[in-house]
């Protein structure tokens, strides 16, 4: 329903108006037709459309209370392969600034940020980012890429999603999760126990320790080494870091070892491959200084590096015999010479280059150790004089690579009002938008704006929608934000007075970050894959919702005629519009819908060349049907107008409660030329 006030040109009536012989009759299509108040919402069966929000489920990951910092805003699926079992390490490199890029969003990658989160919406137990590898290499520290490993704890083809975010939105805590730590990139240099690892047993005395990229000058204990000293390589293979073992920087004052340990478990079906990397380092030989890497579980043991294994393809000191090195064998005195002799010969079939120093890799299956908790154990045998020291890389094992899906944003979902609702010009639309993560913008971090039919934006906002804390939480994690129209400091969007029935109107919500764009002037907003810089709609932006309603108004349609009804010269016989002739005006408003139409006041101002004839008004469904309206009792009022019309001030008003949806309304009075 609606209220209207019609305001109505009046047309100047002059001695030419009438023709001779004629009745002359002068109709006005429609003058000025304002509307002034909406005060009801006439609700009408229309064909459903399909609601377009969605906060892109399952629901967004939050570690605390909804509205409380951290937050995080984006992610990207996790494609888990279907024969994945339980206990996999899941492994894969990640380029987070190539993932902000296709969202179009601006900003320093956090790198404590990323989040593994199971498909159960639950944080992944153990799980860690490398920031300084990738394509299993040592990577730039601050490049926005790294290695994200986890291990899988729900079966088959499952989606994960790894959570991040940029600085611009909070800085988020370090990861709390357990870490697989196989590049042993946890724990500070010379720290004795790696994060999740046991603490080293055996002789004190000896090296077992986390250290960084380095180069140390060692001297052996023993005699006639050649050379001595050495500067030795000390970088790890990948990262900043790795882990000693053995007789680097203490001398073997005596016979002994130096063991670490941890325990995993392997997957009962497809259980895959243990490997890592090592380094042998110094002037000892196989006869008496040796690493060695075994796997046991129960009776079931497989050995990965040591004396059971050939030394050609996993060299378990840094020479190989039980004597000193000659022109004929290979063996301790040297440093790193492997398999060779004095001359240069290699008598293991070896190719590495005496005093090398590369990193050896090795890799065995795990099929015999399936379903079982397995300890895994790395021991330095050292015997006194000629120090030897390992150093130990990228443990890993039942490595599983997924693949990653396109990124993704936190989502926004109109939650009322409900599609396909029908509003009126002037009507306030309380809205309420459940939010995934807390937008971060500084100013105006969650809004709504009207578009019309033809996607134009609407006069007026953008209205900010803010976070009151009363409507609860629809889901765990998802903050609500809402303008009800309770808070009068928080005006609600307004259907503007000139809409006319139309539908396909839009009411759009936009969830905004700290962030800003590289395509254009959508700072806040992350684009969905492939879009471009699309216009700011949901089909190309995350971090935006929108639903569709329909205007209603009545149209109401206004017509004014006029004849001379009579003349002083002719009386009614041929009437002319010459001073002192009466002239009947009938104005008729008709409501062709589909709303009623409340509070119509029409006004019909009269110029100086006409006096109104009191006591002339009439009322009806038609002009005919109100001109034969009598007054009865000869009061001279307009006693038969239900329509509440009036003269004053040269004006002539009506007034009316309401006319229905197809309704008309007449009104007629005479006026005299002047």
């Amino acid at each position: 329903m609606v209220s209207a006030v019609l305001g109505i040109d009046h047309d100047e009536i002059a001695t030419k108006v009438g023709v001779s012989g004629l009745m002359v009759k002068v109709v006005i299509n429609w003058f000025n037709l304002a509307i002034r108040a909406l005060v009801a919402l006439a609700m009408f069966i229309l064909p459903p459309s399909v609601a377009l929000a969605d906060l892109r489920t399952p629901a967004w990951y939050d570690v605390n209370a909804v509205t409380t910092t951290p937050d995080w805003h984006y992610r990207v699926p996790i494609n888990i392969p279907a024969a994945t079992a339980i206990n996999s390490t899941i492994r894969f490199d990640v380029d987070f600034n190539a993932l902000l890029s296709q969202m179009g969003v601006s900003g320093t990658f956090d790198v404590n940020s990323p989040r593994v989160v199971r498909s159960t919406g639950a944080v992944s137990t153990i799980q860690e980012f490398t920031d300084r590898v990738f394509g299993g290499a040592t990577d730039p520290a601050s490049n926005g890429r790294g290695e994200v490993r986890f291990l899988l704890e729900d079966a088959g083809a499952v989606t994960y999603y790894l959570y991040f975010d940029v600085t611009q939105n909070g800085s988020k805590p370090v990861n709390p999760q357990a870490p697989i730590n196989g590049n042993f990139e946890r724990g500070a240099t010379a720290t004795a126990q790696p994060t999740g690892w046991n603490a080293p047993t055996g002789l004190a005395s000896l090296d077992a320790q986390v250290r960084p990229n380095e180069t140390v000058s060692v001297t052996t204990d023993g005699g006639g080494s050649n050379p001595n000293p050495v500067n030795t390589n000390g970088s790890p293979n990948s990262g900043d870091f790795s882990y000693l073992i053995g007789a680097r920087s203490a001398n073997e004052a005596a016979n002994g070892t130096r063991t670490i340990t941890r325990t995993f478990v392997v997957p009962a079906t497809n259980p895959g491959n243990f490997a890592l990397r090592w380094r042998a380092q110094g002037w000892d030989s196989s006869g008496f200084d040796t690493l060695t890497v075994r796997l046991t579980a129960g009776a079931t043991t497989v050995n990965v590096v040591g004396p059971t294994i050939a030394y050609a393809t996993a060299p378990f000191s840094p020479n190989f015999g039980t004597g000193t090195q000659s022109a004929t064998a290979s063996g301790y005195q040297p440093y790193n010479d492997w398999d060779t002799t004095t001359t240069g010969a290699h008598t293991q079939g070896m190719t590495v280059a005496p005093g090398a120093e590369p990193w050896w890799n090795r890799s065995v299956s795990l099929a015999t150790l399936a379903g079982q908790t397995v300890t895994l154990t790395i021991i330095s045998t050292q015997v006194a004089t000629y120090r030897t020291w390992f150093m130990i890389d990228d443990v890993e094992w039942s490595v599983v690579t997924p693949t990653l899906g396109t990124p993704q944003a936190f989502g926004v979902n109109i939650t009322t009002p409900a599609p396909s609702l029908n509003y009126v010009p002037g009507q306030i639309i309380p809205v309420t938008a459940q939010v995934d993560a807390l937008p971060t913008a500084a100013t105006l971090p969650v809004t709504v704006q009207l578009y019309d039919s033809a996607g134009v934006l609407a006069a007026g906002g953008p209205y900010q929608l803010f976070n009151d804390g009363t409507h609860g939480d629809v889901t765990a994690g998802d903050a609500i934000w809402s303008n009800n129209g309770s808070i009068t400091a928080q005006p609600a969007p307004t259907v503007p007075l000139s809409a006319t029935t139309s539908t396909g109107w839009t009411l759009r919500v936009f969830a905004r970050d700290a962030t800003t764009s590289t395509i254009g002037a959508q700072n806040g907003l992350a684009r969905g894959p492939g879009t471009g810089a699309a216009p700011e709609t949901q089909a190309n932006y995350w971090n935006i919702d929108e639903i569709l309603f329909n205007i209603q108004t009545a149209a109401i349609v206004f017509t004014k005629t006029s004849s001379v009804i009579s003349d002083p010269a002719n009386g009614t016989t041929n009437p002319k519009a010459i001073p002192g002739a009466t002239v009947r005006y009938c104005l008729l408003i008709t409501n062709n819908g589909p709303l009623a139409a409340t509070n119509i006041i029409a006004s019909d101002g009269l110029p100086p060349q006409i006096a109104f004839v009191p006591g002339s008004m009439r009322s009806g469904t038609s002009c005919a049907a109100a001109a034969t309206v009598e007054d009865d009792d000869n009061s001279g009022t307009d006693e038969s107008d239900p329509f509440g019309a009036s003269f004053a001030a040269g004006s002539v008003i009506t007034i009316t409660s309401a006319i229905a949806n197809g309704s008309v309304m007449a009104l007629t009075f005479d006026a005299i030329v002047q």
